[in-house]
Parts: C-alpha cells; structure tokens; sequence
C-alpha cells in the first residue's frame, strides 16, 4: 500500500517524531512511503532507503498558506498514493482544503490530533486559531481521524461532530525499537467460555456478542457463552442463538455474576456507549480478561490494553474475536506482565493498528 504522509517537518516535536517511527516502521514492512513536508526550517533527517520525500520551497513565506494546500494537491494527484496521513492542524486543514472541499479527490485521508483542539486554543497564535476553527468545521469530511487517546476521540466526536465509526484511537509509537520489550507468544485456550454481563437492551447490543461467538466458532476455535443479565431483548436473542446452533447460556441476573461464571476464559462488552464500564473493572478483581470497543470512549478508564483486556478498534465481529484472542492469553490469575502493556506503545504495535485504521478505511463501504 503507498501511504503518503503530511507533516510539517520530520525534524522537531512529539508528532514529527511520530511520522518518523511510521515511515521507517512501514519502509521495514515493505509499503511505498512519499513524505511531503512544508515547513521552512527544514534540516536533514535520515529516513529509510527507497523513502521519498518532497519539501515545499522556502520562499514565499507570506502566501504560504495558500501555497501548501495548491502544493500537495498537485503532488498527490501527481504520486497517486493509495491513502493520505496528515499530522498536525495545519497539515490537516491544507490536506482537507486540497483533496475534499475545492474539487474533491477520490483518495482516501485520514488526518490526524494529537491535541485536545478545545484546551489548544489558549495556547496558540492568532493566526493559528483560524487553523483550529477550520479544523473544526473541516474535520468531519476527511475520510477517517486518527487520535492519540480516547478523551481527543470523546472531544471529536461531540465538539467537532466527526461520526464515531470514522474515529480510530492509534497509540503514539512512544517505545523505541531497542526498548520493546520480548513477550512470549502464547496459544489460547482449546475451548473459550465468553461471558457478557448487563441488561439486555439495544445500547449493550447483546447480539453483537453472539457474532462474536459465531465468529470464534468459524474460525475452528470450540466457543461457549454465558449470557448474565436480562431485559427486553432476552427472548430475541435466545431465537438468534438457537438459529446460529450456539451454545449460549442465559442464567439471569446473578449477585455476585463472577461466582457464578469462575470458568470463564473473557469478559466481552459489546456496548456502543459507555461512561466507565464497571464490569471490566470487577472482571480484572475476579482474574478475567475483558475486552471493550474503543470507539465506546469511556472504557479507556476500566481497562488497560495488554494488562486486563483488550480493545476491539472497530466493532465487528471480527475485531471483537481478534481483541479476544489477544486478551484470552493473559494470565491476570497469576501474575501480571507490565510488558505487555508496554508492548502497547511500541513502534511495531503503533503501525500495526495505523494500518489496520487504513486498511478499513479502504476497504469500508459505509465511509
């Protein structure tokens, strides 16, 4: 995939830093990397070999901002990448100006905060907070949002109204390569037994749960449910596994609910909203892994990636089952591996959940 990547230097902050572990991490795996920069302090960075780059000349510093967005359209239309990353508000701003509003392009854009936008604005220039209340208005109609965390996701998503399902939390690459961390591979289980717990209503899309099974199921792995909770949706969804031949249990409400499931192997909460997600909580006090959505926001607080859990990035099924297989080998009853949630926030794993982002960006009918 030739991935196109916008930043204003590779030389500098936190974010230009960042563009500097992707680009050498997707030149390892093999990806077409074209860097474009316009910053006028440009000094020479040592990049991947068969990385290109190209620098927007210095002069014309007073038209600049009008010169960038004119620059990068020409290019891009230019170098044909499969997809845009941008990072930094500016870039951002000048990639959505070129390539989605004046004569919209057909290649996808994901651009990308690094900031809490609302918080930002005391800090900057005049000038750049024109840059912000475009991001502001301009943000919705890039294809997908990065973001570093889950409080800028929740910001996006109410302040900026980006749709969730275009929203993708990528960790920051913050661990370098001679730093990560060797983690043993493991294998899960022969058999899962998987649990859910809460009422049965549309907002915890129980049902989502039972594809998670069948997806488990399909994959050869032998799969088991617990259903714990009741509510409208009990009769329903006790049709939908009898049809899919799953082997579900529906116990009720059950005080304690992890007596009564001390077999299971992981906790999964399907829910598309949550403020906190208590469950994962008491699932990491009983020694059961979880996993959550990330586009839920509010589960970011319950449950450390690697740690407790795993995070599902979007909310099919296949993402549920994959984020299960991750948390399933988690050993919370004996002894917890810090390592693994430092794993987290390495290069390989930032990239990896960069390109997957792309990947369903691309690949996404809905978007």
């Amino acid at each position: 995939m030739h991935i196109a990547i916008v930043v204003p230097s590779l030389h500098g902050g936190g974010a230009e830093s960042v563009a500097r572990e992707w680009t050498s991490e997707l030149r390892h795996q093999g990806h077409p990397v074209t860097v474009y920069t316009y910053g006028r302090d440009q000094p020479e960075v040592q990049l991947p070999f068969g990385t290109a780059v190209h620098a927007l000349s210095a002069r014309g510093a007073r038209l600049r901002p009008l010169i960038v967005p004119l620059w990068l359209r020409v290019r891009i239309h230019r170098d044909r990448p499969a997809v845009v990353v941008t990072l930094l508000p500016f870039s951002n701003v000048a990639a959505l100006l070129a390539l989605k509003v004046c004569l919209p392009m057909s290649v996808p854009l994901l651009v990308s905060e690094h900031n809490m936008p609302s918080l930002q604005v005391a800090n900057v220039k005049r000038r750049d907070r024109l840059t912000l209340w475009l991001a502001r208005r301009l943000y919705r109609r890039a294809t997908g949002v990065l973001t570093v965390s889950h409080p800028v996701a929740g910001e996006l998503v109410s302040a900026f109204r980006v749709p969730a399902k275009r929203i993708f939390v990528v960790p920051n690459p913050v661990v370098s390569s001679h730093d990560e961390a060797n983690v043993a591979e493991s294998h899960p289980p022969q058999h899962l037994d998987l649990i859910i717990v809460g009422r049965l209503v549309r907002q915890k899309r129980p049902e989502l749960f039972l594809d998670v099974l069948q997806e488990l199921t399909q994959r050869g792995i032998s799969t088991t449910g617990t259903i714990v909770g009741d509510g409208p949706l009990a009769e329903s969804l006790k049709l939908e596994a009898a049809r899919l031949g799953l082997d579900v249990s529906f116990i009720g409400w059950k005080e304690p609910w992890w007596d009564a499931v001390s077999d299971a192997n992981c906790l999964v909460l399907t829910a598309n909203v949550e403020g906190f997600g208590n469950v994962l909580v008491e699932a990491a006090a009983a020694g059961i892994p979880s996993v959550a959505s990330s586009r839920a926001l509010g589960v970011a607080d319950a449950i450390i990636p690697g740690v407790t859990g795993e995070l599902a990035m979007i909310d099919s099924p296949a993402a549920y089952a994959d984020a299960v297989l991750k948390a399933v080998s988690l050993q919370l009853k004996s002894t917890v591996n810090l390592n693994r949630w430092f794993e987290r926030f390495s290069t390989a794993n930032s990239t990896a959940t960069l390109l997957a982002a792309l990947r369903a960006i691309s690949e996404s009918d809905e978007l």
